[in-house]
């Protein structure tokens, strides 16, 4: 099942990264990661044994990773490529379509995996018993998606008001940390590892810790507040709301 799934990724990923050279924006990566998840999870339940435990782990990663990537599709409409992609294709130059399907595409995808392993063997252990430990883990998950959708909701609904152009959000969920919707992303990780628990698959913790790790130290947060340094009145904002725990 891991070759299967490795396969059938590395054909997702490489449709996304032909999309990505007929428009030249790296972009569509960020709209592959949710759907990407959604593959795994889809082709590990579909070739496996049906179960309660099985069916709430699948549409939990299904919910978010659709919902992640639409929202991405909607951000990015009319827009240019993201930033950060945009000084990658500025620093690689001539070589940027090789750099960028082992080092963007390719890379992710990888991460994927190791993100999603508590997925992949709690689908394929055939435990059909739910754990009180699997329904925390279901609550888990949903205080982390509703903490993500409503950060992200309010953020879109701060930039349509054409009196806070060009501001810095600081109401909201923006007013108890600086990434509430980085937090929510973290937390319902967290939820779907405890939904997919077993002692044997214990170690499958690596993937929330994962996603943590690169969120708060490589590509999530260090990245975008590279760029909100530079908006008036972040030093300020920075020191007052915490980066990541509320309050």
């Amino acid at each position: 099942m891991l070759l299967l799934t490795a396969i059938s990724l590395f054909v997702f990923i490489n449709f996304f990264y032909s999309i990505s050279i007929f428009k030249r924006d790296m972009s569509v990566v960020d709209i592959a990661w949710g759907l990407g998840f959604v593959v795994i999870a889809a082709v590990n339940y579909i070739n496996s044994q049906i179960s309660l435990k099985n069916t709430m782990i699948v549409l939990a990663v299904c919910v978010w990773g659709l919902r992640l990537s639409t929202y991405f599709l909607y951000r990015s409409l009319g827009k240019p490529e993201d930033f950060r992609y945009a000084k990658l294709r500025t620093d690689w130059g001539r070589s940027v379509l090789l750099q960028s399907y082992f080092k963007v595409f390719i890379l992710q995808s990888a991460i994927m995996i190791v993100i999603a392993s508590p997925v992949i063997m709690a689908i394929n252990s055939y435990r059909e018993n739910l754990s009180i430990l699997n329904i925390f883990g279901l609550f888990v998950w949903l205080v982390g998606f509703c903490i993500e959708v409503y950060a992200d909701s309010y953020l879109i609904d701060f930039k349509k008001n054409p009196k806070n152009k060009g501001q810095l959000c600081q109401t909201g969920p923006w007013k108890i940390c600086r990434f509430p919707n980085y937090l929510g992303e973290i937390v319902l990780w967290y939820g779907i590892y405890f939904m997919c628990f077993s002692v044997q698959n214990s170690w499958t913790i690596i993937g929330p810790l994962t996603i943590h790790f690169f969120l708060l130290k490589v590509s999530g947060i260090p990245l975008l507040e590279q760029r909100l340094s530079k908006k008036d009145g972040y030093a300020e904002y920075s020191k007052k709301v915490p980066r990541i725990l509320p309050f």
